[in-house]
Order: structure tokens, then sequence, then C-alpha cells
């Protein structure tokens, strides 16, 4: 499947020649395609590389194209063909995985728009270390005094605060996808988009703490 303007567009099927919405399987011989375990997350699911997914239609597509290669389903073939059918069904798991958590969606979409990685930039936004430390100490002493108010506070201050940075994520691909004709302009997008990935990261790792602390005399 190609990719105009970020709408999908189909290719065609190596067995029937009919249009395939996806390179997975055919809408009408229902062949599995060959290209399908190297195609990206996006194109493998049929949809457009976007930021602004509904969960819900990933989830849809997921199932759809899984209950066709799942190896379970074709114990009688060749083993080349049951080899293919367990690339593919790795790859749409994976798939599946990444395009529906948001964070990974924006991480994995980075790199695909020629974003730098985590491991090649790990700066985040100014003013944003000092406020993750002073909220590690309040966990800290919250934790310590056994405040489970407290505790459940700091929780939904964090549970806040990444929802908020994933609505800024998503305005900056709005933006990006508006800009794409300016190179400075991308540029300075992609890095500003990885200061919040890296943002997320610090704040999902906090808020996992907090959960633990608060959930263990459950």
């Amino acid at each position: 499947m190609a990719e105009t303007h970020g709408q999908a567009t189909p290719v065609k099927c190596a067995h029937c020649a009919k249009p395939m919405s996806t390179p997975v399987v055919c809408d009408y011989c229902h062949t599995v395609g060959p290209d399908a375990a190297v195609a990206d997350h996006f194109t493998l699911l049929g949809l457009p590389r976007r930021f602004d997914l509904d969960t819900a239609e990933i989830h849809r597509r997921f199932l759809a194209l899984s209950r066709h290669t799942h190896p379970d389903f074709h114990a009688d073939d060749t083993p080349e063909v049951q080899q293919l059918h367990l690339q593919v069904s790795a790859a749409l798991n994976e798939a599946y995985r990444t395009l529906n958590d948001p964070a990974a969606r924006a991480a994995y979409l980075l790199t695909l728009f020629g974003g730098k990685s985590s491991a090649d930039d790990k700066s985040v936004p100014d003013g944003f270390l000092g406020t993750m430390m002073m909220m590690q100490e309040e966990l800290a002493d919250a934790v310590d005094a056994d405040d489970r108010s407290e505790i459940a506070r700091i929780t939904e201050v964090l549970q806040t605060q990444h929802d908020g940075l994933i609505r800024g994520i998503g305005a900056l691909f709005e933006q990006y996808q508006e800009s794409v004709s300016c190179k400075a302009v991308v540029d300075g997008l992609l890095g500003e988009l990885r200061q919040q990935l890296n943002a997320v990261s610090y704040v999902k790792k906090l808020r996992s703490q907090a959960t633990d602390a608060e959930h263990a005399h459950d």
C-alpha cells in the first residue's frame, strides 16, 4: 500500500490482481500478501500516517486482519505459507500494540517522519525536570508517611500531566501536517515532539511508582 498526503492508497493482489485495502490480505481471494511482514505499522493496518486515530478503528482493523492471518487457521498449508502467516501475525500484534498506545504511536510516527529517537535526544521541555524532581520528593515523603490520600492526589496530578502532554503532542502533529513544506519549521516541530515524548516517559514512570504505592496495601 502506498500513501499520498497521509491517505492510504490500495495495491493489487499478486494472486487475483484485485485492489487490496491493506497489504496483509486480499479482500477478494483472502491471499496473504508477501510484503505484509515488512510493511510499516500504519500501512499494515490500512491506516493513514496520522496521530489522531480512533482506537476503536485500530482495534476493529486488527481483529479483522487477525482472523485471516492467525497461524492456527493455516495448519494444513505448506511450511512456507505457515511461516509467512507466523511473520504477518507477529507484525500485526506489534503494529496493534504500538498504534493503540498514544505515546507509542507518537514515538513511532516521529521516527517515520525523520525525528530523533529517545536514544539520540534525551532533552525535555525547559523546567520540566525541576517539576518532576519536586513531585518525586513529594511522592517519597507521602510513601514514607503512608499517606494514602496524598499518594492518590499525586497519582491524579501525574495522570493530568500525562493527558495534557498527549494533547500537546496531538497539536504538534497537526502543526507538522500543515508545515511540511518548510524544513526549518518541520525540524523545530520534530525536536519539540521528541522533548514532549521524553517528558511523557518521565511522567509515566513516576505515575507507575505512585500507582504501585497507592495499591501497596490493597
